[in-house]
């Protein structure tokens, strides 16, 4: 019996998994869909991308699960999504630790700008230049001239070397033009203890846990490290408006997938992401922890990527941060 030449059988398979994978982009997302977080539950990545996940579940009606893929400063979850299937199935709640790390560690198994399709940028959360209550210094100036007066004696804490906090200090140092002392702890958690006791002068702290000793008098914030003002503290000023302008740091959060998404997903996920991020519920909740909720689409946020990595990479120069 005769069948059908070998070529034709192929190209006739061809066309029918053309057309599954082409009905299957149409029906995104007909399974569960897994977001990845490279931190521990409970953090602001991983708080942000349940918010994003719960809004994206109601909106697209699949489950969107959180997993937490911790360790390697984040960058056990980024490698997996960046060589996730890009069917969907798997997106990933990116941090702005993950653009940094190209300029702080020599051999990365992914690439922040060529393996990632960027969704929409979920939520940003700027620092606290937040000082002990003893410093003699009300404003950023004060500081500054404080620590001008003798070069290397302010002390500051960071949860980290090259982290955001010691980042956005040695930007300011730099730009301040004056030295300041570095003292690196294992997280922010301890790095906040130690600078409501006293033990150091200063630290660029997340504004949630922060607020709380500066309501007390423990702490005083003596401005934000965003380009704006924030809700949660709008009488505290910007470092920009304070004393230096052009200043901007903060940390971020946003919605990727793997590189080849297919477009037809990338542009459901995408229009649903921002319609959760720009809603009412999303932007309380968030402006209420200090946060600024993102709202801004998967071409814009791809240009903020590019233009942070370059960003940070120069910080880290400025710095004199030797990669590991």
């Amino acid at each position: 019996m005769h069948g059908l030449p070998r070529r034709t059988l192929l190209a006739a398979a061809g066309i029918g998994v053309t057309a599954g994978a082409s009905q299957a982009q149409e029906a995104w997302p007909s399974r569960p869909v897994r977001v990845l977080v490279g931190y521990p539950a409970g953090g602001a990545n991983d708080i942000v991308a349940r918010a994003v996940a719960q809004g994206l579940s109601d909106a697209l009606g699949q489950p969107f699960a959180v997993e937490n893929r911790a360790g390697a400063a984040g960058s056990i979850a980024a490698e997996a999504a960046a060589r996730a299937v890009p069917d969907g199935t798997t997106l990933y709640m990116m941090s702005s630790a993950q653009v940094l790390a190209p300029a702080l560690r020599r051999n990365l198994n992914y690439d922040p700008v060529r393996d990632f399709t960027p969704l929409a940028l979920g939520a940003i959360g700027p620092y606290f230049l937040a000082v002990h209550a003893s410093v003699p210094a009300t404003t950023v100036r004060e500081f500054i001239a404080l620590a001008a007066r003798s070069p290397g004696s302010v002390t500051y804490a960071s949860s980290g070397v090259g982290a955001g906090p010691h980042l956005s200090m040695e930007l300011l140092a730099a730009m301040g033009g004056v030295q300041l002392h570095h003292v690196p702890y294992r997280g922010d958690a301890d790095a906040l203890i130690d600078l409501t006791a006293g033990r150091v002068q200063a630290y660029m702290s997340a504004i949630a846990p922060t607020l709380q000793h500066v309501r007390a008098g423990t702490l005083r914030a003596l401005a934000v490290t965003s380009a704006t003002r924030i809700a949660a503290a709008p009488d505290v000023p910007t470092v920009a408006e304070a004393a230096l302008p052009g200043y901007d740091m903060a940390a971020w959060w946003g919605l990727v997938g793997p590189a080849a998404l297919p477009p037809t997903i990338a542009q459901r996920a995408e229009a649903a992401a921002v319609q959760v991020i720009g809603s009412a519920a999303f932007r309380e909740r968030f402006q209420a922890m200090g946060f600024t909720p993102g709202n801004v689409s998967g071409a814009e946020f791809a240009r903020m990527i590019a233009a942070d990595r370059e960003r940070f990479a120069d910080i880290v120069r400025r710095a004199g941060i030797q990669p590991e």
